[in-house]
């Protein structure tokens, strides 16, 4: 045992979850938990207690969805799913080699400066592509090529190697209860639930949820649908332009079709969560961190400047501003994509991982 964990969880955004005594009514109105994944109170026993390892090794931990039922119904207040999202970070932040996710995790000025210094990497990267621009003129008066290009080289590699680094690590942490049976049919199952979310459906129908009854397109399992279908379409999209390299800006080429609906899940999704989080309609969205902030506003900016530039040119604008826009919109897609493996995006990494391991030793 550890009790001085209870502060090193608290450092990660559980502030109340010390209030629990052990009643039971958190993991009683969770429709997910089921005999031997008896989250969340399983958790709250493991962070009083400090038993990290097991924490590291949970594929429960990535499981539950994030619904907020145990903490609407907890009669202490003491939020057990925020303890979930707090200890998710811990998680995160220990499968990343580097360091720097814990830094930024227990720090909201560190976590904003890193971002902006990532930021203007990435902007200098991209403007050393274009070096007869007037603007890189500008630029390599005073930083010369050389360092702008192997600096973002640098930050890439550290990217790549702690994204393998914390998948490796996930997978070597996971203790199946039994031997690997039917392997194929619990790849089958993970991929249906990623694509469908057919268990965080089962969230919101419990009788005195919040969403119990409310039209399925505002239930938060499919604003999430629409933010991961929109990542996946938008990214077949710009591979599929990459690869074809087809000039074509007809509305009806199909890497566009995709991109545009892409795009529209993509900015409703994050949109209406972002209004949640700001009207709190539950204890969930009440409760938000900067961590979840930084991520929406990326996906949200990075949506927005992207159908920017879709009407500019069908308009035959080229502007410095439409410019300007370009590099924004590239920056913040960059930038989103290489702190994968340093933000809140990782669990879309752990997750898959650990849903193939429960169905594969529950088959």
């Amino acid at each position: 045992m550890d009790t001085k964990f209870i502060n090193e969880v608290e450092r990660y955004g559980a502030d109340h979850f010390k209030a629990c005594y052990d009643c039971g009514t958190c993991t009683a109105v969770c429709t997910l938990s089921e005999p031997g994944h008896s989250f969340p109170r399983y958790f709250v026993r493991l962070a009083k207690t400090g038993q990290k390892d097991e924490i590291l090794r949970s594929r429960e931990l990535w499981l539950c969805y994030a619904c907020g039922d145990c903490s609407e119904n907890c009669p202490r207040n003491a939020d057990p799913a925020e303890l979930i999202a707090a200890l998710r970070r811990y998680t995160i932040a220990s499968y990343e080699p580097t360091g720097l996710t814990k830094l930024i995790f227990k720090s909201n000025p560190l976590y904003i400066l890193v971002t902006l210094v990532l930021a203007v990497i990435f902007a200098l990267v991209l403007l050393s592509f274009h070096p007869q621009s007037d603007v890189s003129r500008w630029l390599f008066k005073y930083i010369d090529y050389e360092t702008i290009h192997y600096t973002g080289i640098v930050a890439a590699v550290l990217m790549i190697f702690s994204l393998i680094s914390g998948f490796f690590t996930s997978i070597k942490n996971y203790s199946p209860q039994k031997p690997m049976s039917k392997p194929w049919d619990a790849l089958k199952k993970t991929l249906i639930e990623m694509g469908i979310f057919k268990r965080y459906q089962s969230c919101d129908t419990y009788e005195d949820s919040y969403w119990a009854g409310k039209p399925w397109i505002i239930k938060p399992w499919f604003l999430h649908f629409c933010i991961f279908w929109g990542f996946i379409l938008l990214f077949t999209a710009t591979a599929m332009d990459y690869l074809f390299k087809n000039p074509n800006i007809d509305v009806w080429w199909p890497t566009r079709i995709i991109g545009t609906i892409g795009g529209l899940l993509l900015m409703y999704g994050s949109t209406i969560v972002m209004i949640y989080r700001l009207l709190g309609p539950t204890k969930i969205y009440q409760s938000t961190k900067l961590a979840d902030w930084v991520f929406l506003i990326f996906i949200w900016l990075t949506g927005f400047t992207g159908f920017w530039l879709e009407i500019s040119i069908f308009a035959h604008d080229h502007t410095m501003l439409t410019y300007g826009i370009l590099l924004f919109h590239v920056v913040c897609a960059v930038e989103m994509f290489l702190l994968f493996a340093f933000s809140k995006f990782a669990h879309a990494l752990y997750r898959p991982i650990a849903l193939y391991d429960y169905f594969r030793t529950k088959s």
